[in-house]
């Protein structure tokens, strides 16, 4: 074998192989120190992409779990104060019954007219000022889409619960208050067949029919409620017209003050009472609709996350196995590196000799 003094190849081939051997225990102890197997694109560009698309789907659907928790808790909101709207509403339905009947005398139709007349009031106040966060205003019909003015141009809401911008569920937030429902009331053509929905005094229909089923509250209201604007200049109810006068300034409430009066209102109440319920109804379904999203997005992300933990985290045993091998084999370089590099010193005893 021939001794050279210049190019010592064994030192430089056991330092090749110690610095791959080092190079390995480096990532091995990168790896096991931060728990994942890829901590660059160098150690896989693919898995580092897919790991991130999940991480993105995994994040988004975590979101998209509290938002479903925080719309639940808006219906929740909503709904509670719709309760006691009904509750009210069918109090005043059951004076109105009182009140038709023909055993009362104008002193006792005004004693029910009082009753009525503060239940409307607080009816409109619940509407106003029920709020979510002390900002959103459920009940008032200012929740929904705005147009640039600001105005609303629906009363639909919608709850981001998925990972992507169009994965949402909806829910309607109508005009509750008092005066909502009459105007929704008013809308409705089988209200009553023979009466019409008029504010202040009525005009007489063609079958010479009028009652006067709404009257003001302005005399009596010092709460600084918002007044109710009636939308329609006039009602359709039993295939006649009936001109219905608009006033923005006072607030409204339903007329028990005669027999006429009182049965109309019936028919108009049970109009009021069929809104409230169906958007508590809705409400409800909304709310076991986005239950059933959370749990559904709960078991996507516990197996996304398992998938992108096989992808993306270190299996321990295995890597711990890999850095004891490339300890040893460090170790063992490092020793052939010591003994290649006194190889030269064999040359200088030939010399001597």
């Amino acid at each position: 074998m021939a001794i050279f003094v210049n190019t010592n190849t064994s030192s430089l081939r056991a330092q090749n192989a110690l610095s791959k051997a080092t190079d390995k225990l480096r990532d091995s102890y990168s790896k096991l120190s931060s728990g994942k197997r890829i901590n660059s694109a160098k150690d896989d560009a693919a898995g580092l992409q897919i790991a991130s698309r999940m991480t993105s789907q995994i994040n988004g659907l975590s979101q998209g779990n509290r938002n479903a928790n925080d719309g639940i808790s808006m219906c929740q909101t909503a709904e509670g104060a719709t309760e006691e709207i009904t509750n009210m509403l069918q109090r005043i339905r059951t004076l109105a019954l009182q009140s038709a009947n023909g055993t009362n005398a104008e002193s006792e139709r005004k004693a029910i007219q009082e009753e009525a007349d503060q239940l409307t009031l607080e009816i409109q106040r619940i509407g106003e000022q029920t709020s979510f966060g002390g900002t959103l205003h459920l009940l008032n019909g200012s929740m929904g889409a705005k147009d640039k003015d600001g105005k609303v141009t629906d009363n639909y809401v919608s709850f981001q619960v998925g990972s992507h911008s169009d994965q949402t569920v909806t829910a309607e937030f109508a005009d509750l208050t008092f005066g909502g429902l009459i105007n929704y009331a008013v809308g409705q053509t089988d209200v009553a067949s023979k009466h019409q929905i008029a504010f202040g005094k009525s005009a007489a229909l063609k079958d010479g029919t009028q009652t006067a089923v709404l009257k003001s509250l302005a005399d009596i209201d010092k709460d600084g409620l918002t007044g109710t604007k009636v939308t329609s200049d006039k009602i359709t109810l039993g295939g006649a017209d009936a001109a219905l006068a608009k006033d923005s300034s006072q607030k409204l409430a339903l007329s028990l003050s005669t027999h006429e009066n009182a049965e109309a209102a019936i028919k108009v109440l049970d109009v009021m009472i069929r809104r409230v319920d169906s958007q508590r109804a809705q409400w409800g379904a909304v709310q076991n609709r986005l239950t059933s999203t959370i749990s559904n997005q709960s078991n996507t992300i516990t197996n996304v996350s398992d998938a992108k933990s096989r992808i993306q985290d270190v299996d321990f045993a295995s890597e711990t196995a890999n850095m004891t091998s490339q300890n040893v084999i460090q170790q063992a370089a490092a020793a052939v590196l010591s003994q290649a590099n006194n190889a030269s010193q064999i040359a200088l005893s030939l010399l001597q000799g």
